[in-house]
């Protein structure tokens, strides 16, 4: 099991949102965040500028890791080099579905 952490431009978010629907991954997180964003001045000096930034959450099995940041990196325009925004794999040792009390892979 894998945790997907992508932060994106708000203005991204129904372009990803839809495409991941496209490959049957509908169980999503969605938050608004605020991040700084480091951008070069004309004499070469950086300013920081605080800038909306939207951060999707995503548990997936194994088997639906690659087709996951596949699609996104689609929805974005890239070919799975830079994606030009911030994209996370963590490993989930555990998930819990509390209401059906399932645990493991069958949680997600």
């Amino acid at each position: 099991m894998r945790l997907i952490v992508a932060m994106l431009k708000p203005s991204q978010v129904e372009v990803v949102r839809q495409s991941l629907a496209g490959v049957h991954v509908t169980r999503l997180t969605i938050c608004d965040a605020q991040g700084y964003d480091s951008t070069p001045s004309a004499r070469g000096e950086f300013h920081e500028a605080l800038v909306q930034q939207s951060v999707i959450e995503i548990a997936v099995n194994d088997d639906f890791v690659d087709r996951t940041v596949g699609m996104i990196a689609a929805a974005l325009g890239c070919d799975g080099g830079d994606l030009g925004e911030w994209l996370f794999v963590m490993p989930i040792d555990d998930a819990v579905q509390i209401y059906r009390d399932v645990r493991g892979p069958e949680a997600v």
